[in-house]
This record gives C-alpha cells, sequence and structure tokens, in this order.
C-alpha cells in the first residue's frame, strides 16, 4: 500500500514542483528582451525579471501582428540565457498614396522608418482606384517598375505612368491594364532608337499603333 501511495504521489510532487521553479522561482526570469528586425525602439510589452514560464509567445507575436507595419512577428524564449526574442518582418513600402504607404499585397501602414522618396506617387480619386495602381503596379515589369515614378488613375481603370528614363522623364499613356507585356516590349523598343533619344510622351494605349512625341 506505501509503495503504491510513492508511486503515484511521486509523480504528482515531481508536477507541483516544476510547476513552482517555472512558474514562481526566480530560476527561469526574463535577463533581456532583444528586438530583431527593426532600428526603431518599440514597447515589448515583457519586463525583466519576469518569469518565462508566463511569456505567452504566441500572444506577443499576435499583439505586434496587430500593428499595420508589422507583416509577421516571432517570439522566442531562452530557458538557458533568460533572453526573448522577437523577430518582425515590417511591411514593405512599394507606393505612396496621400501620405499613406501602400505594400505589395496592398496594405496601408505608416512606415516606422518614415516614407522614402523613391516610392511611386499614386494619384487617385479614392482608394479603391489607388488598390488597382497597387495592382498594376506589382504586375508591371520589374525594369519597369524601377523607373516608374507616378501612377495617375484615370477613368474606367486606365493609367498614366511617369518613368525615369535617363535624364529625362517620359509620359507614358498606358490605357486601361491589358497587353502588359507587348505594352512594355513596345515601350522598351521605341526607347532604344536613337532617334527617341528626346522623346518625353508615349501613347501605348494602342500598343499596335503607338504613338511618341
Amino acid at each position: 500500500m506505501k509503495r503504491r501511495f510513492t508511486f503515484i504521489a511521486l509523480p504528482i510532487l515531481l508536477l507541483l514542483g516544476s510547476t513552482y521553479v517555472l512558474g514562481y522561482s526566480s530560476i527561469f526570469t526574463v535577463s533581456a528582451v532583444e528586438i530583431i528586425g527593426i532600428k526603431s525602439s518599440v514597447n515589448a510589452g515583457v519586463l525583466k525579471g519576469e518569469k518565462l514560464a508566463r511569456i505567452e509567445p504566441r500572444v506577443i507575436a499576435s499583439r505586434f501582428e496587430n500593428l499595420a507595419w508589422v507583416k509577421k512577428a516571432e517570439v522566442s524564449r531562452n530557458w538557458i540565457s533568460g533572453v526573448v526574442t522577437i523577430r518582425i518582418l515590417e511591411r514593405e513600402a512599394v507606393a505612396i498614396y496621400r501620405g499613406k504607404a501602400f505594400d505589395m499585397e496592398g496594405k496601408t501602414f505608416d512606415p516606422q522608418s518614415g516614407l522614402s522618396s523613391d516610392l511611386v506617387q499614386i494619384e487617385a480619386t479614392d482608394a479603391d482606384s489607388a488598390l488597382e495602381a497597387v495592382d498594376f503596379l506589382i504586375g508591371l515589369d520589374s525594369q519597369l517598375r524601377q523607373s516608374l515614378r507616378i501612377i495617375k488613375v484615370q477613368r474606367a481603370g486606365s493609367f498614366d505612368l511617369v518613368l525615369a528614363q535617363d535624364s529625362r522623364t517620359v509620359e507614358v499613356k498606358w490605357g486601361i491594364s491589358i497587353e502588359n507585356e507587348l505594352k512594355t516590349r513596345v515601350y522598351k523598343a521605341i526607347i532604344a532608337l536613337p532617334e527617341n533619344s528626346k522623346v518625353t510622351r508615349v501613347d501605348l494605349s494602342a500598343p499596335h499603333a503607338p504613338l511618341v512625341k
């Protein structure tokens, strides 16, 4: 009977002991908090000396991911060093509309590092039209996207672009977002011609019959 009691009690005592050590003793506590992936200072919501067992990584990660500028957050605890590590992946801005940044997923946010002057400027009458411009931007040829400075959303989903080309800017009447690969090839071919070295306007709305000025 005594042996049976010991057999049952021992696991319970071990469980209670480990619970105390992890949750209440000063052995496993937060020694430091490191945030990786951002330059700005943010409140992690974790205090030095706090019990490691009482820290919930998913809750902390979710708290960060609720911030508009955070794309993903991962939280880990080191039980030996006591360091809590928070890895944050910021959203990357690709365009600006009315002072707000857009990322490649069409999410709007305020970048922690501020707005870069190199971002594409979107000119549109409303947010829905601005989202159409972002979708268009994402599907655009990478070389063209790098030289793009302004997207103007016109009526019926038509786009006008302003691109940096060498030492000049070129205004491109793109039209609606169809035959984009053909329009890209036509634009590159037009710009590559020596006689078009001073061209500042190109109409690609009818790519089989482009116009240059």
